[in-house]
């Protein structure tokens, strides 16, 4: 696998367990009501889950792109 692809997927992994932590975070917290809100529905909070991974994951992966030196 190429280094740049490789790269890119450890940075995303990396983010993408930061954001898994802060949706855990914020459901342990009851952050809003969340936890509440989430309580009957598994699809729901599977999906809040998938969501931050995804966002956190997104933006660690955007912060070492724009932060790579020119080698």
């Amino acid at each position: 696998m190429p280094r740049l692809i490789r790269f890119l997927l450890s940075r995303f992994t990396n983010g993408a367990v930061l954001g898994l932590a802060v949706a855990e975070a914020l459901l342990w917290a009851d952050f809003g009501q969340l936890a509440s809100l989430f309580a009957g529905s598994v699809a729901l909070t599977l999906l809040f889950f998938g969501q931050a991974a995804m966002l956190f994951g997104t933006l660690g992966m955007s912060v070492a792109v724009m932060n790579l030196s020119d080698r």
